[in-house]
């Protein structure tokens, strides 16, 4: 039987999605591609699912796209001339990955080893990013005649700047985990052997303490409010404040439960 490109693990409120291709670095071929969207939709789904971690089964998290795969598939599904599906290829596969991004769940990327191109833009859609201490981080899709296309010239750049983004985009270099960290493209650096009860800490942290429709709705409003004059930013922030206050159980708990100095039990 073929093995699953994709694995999931769900335990107390946490759910692991891993990519299950150690032998090839964990190239992101079309099946991945295809799994990654349903394992992210269960997360989503399921309410008992308060967490999600992200990482790559091995020694890496991901060589970035299979070079093997995706030439043969684009000659045979698109044509080499045939520019207007290529994009509309593209553009399915930013639906996929925005999908990810904003999802109203924490999406914590355990980072093992090198992660490159498309598997850095894959990274890039989560919340958190939490590196071993010997990881390489790069996107050179520059060196291979291309640009990142899958969110890299637009998550990257919102995320550390245009100066660093130009840096990294336009050389195609690899940067340490040490380097990422100094341009807040990753949160924290581990050991290696520490990484995913690290990711996992941070994953209970968040479950066991936080409401999750306000976890949801004050992600969804920081990435929201990058594209947003700040009067409409404030708009909106009245508008999912008064969302919360309709949930009176839960906030009643919540209050109740910094009073009496307890973990929260939302519902």
């Amino acid at each position: 039987m073929k093995e699953e490109v994709i694995l999931t693990e769900k335990e107390d409120g946490i759910m692991t999605i891993t990519l299950n291709r150690p032998e090839k670095r964990n190239a992101l071929n079309p099946e991945i591609m295809d799994a990654l969207p349903r394992a992210f939709s269960s997360a989503f789904e399921d309410p008992d699912v308060r967490a999600v971690i992200l990482t790559g089964k091995g020694k890496v998290f991901s060589a970035g796209i299979d070079i093997f795969s995706y030439p043969t598939l684009f000659l045979e599904k698109i044509g080499g001339n045939e520019t207007s599906r290529l994009r509309d290829y593209i553009t399915d596969m930013h639906y996929d990955l925005n999908k990810i991004e904003c999802m109203e769940k924490p999406v914590i990327c355990a980072i093992n080893g090198h992660v490159i191109g498309m598997g850095l833009e894959l990274a890039l859609t989560a919340d958190f990013r939490i590196a071993t201490e010997d990881a390489l981080l790069g996107i050179p899709e520059v060196q291979l005649g291309l640009i990142p296309d899958v969110g890299g010239t637009t998550r990257l750049t919102r995320m550390i700047g245009i100066v660093k983004a130009k840096e990294l985009i336009m050389t195609g270099k690899m940067i340490t985990a040490q380097e990422a960290l100094k341009i807040n493209l990753v949160n924290e650096i581990v050991l290696g052997g520490e990484l995913m009860e690290k990711a996992k800490e941070l994953a209970r942290y968040i479950a066991e303490n936080c409401f999750p429709k306000a976890v949801g709705l004050a992600k969804r409003m920081i990435d929201l409010s990058r594209d947003m004059d700040k009067n409409t930013s404030l708009e909106m922030e009245g508008i999912c404040q008064s969302i919360l206050f309709s949930d009176i159980d839960n906030l009643v708990e919540g209050f109740t439960a910094r009073a009496q100095g307890r973990k929260p039990n939302f519902k």
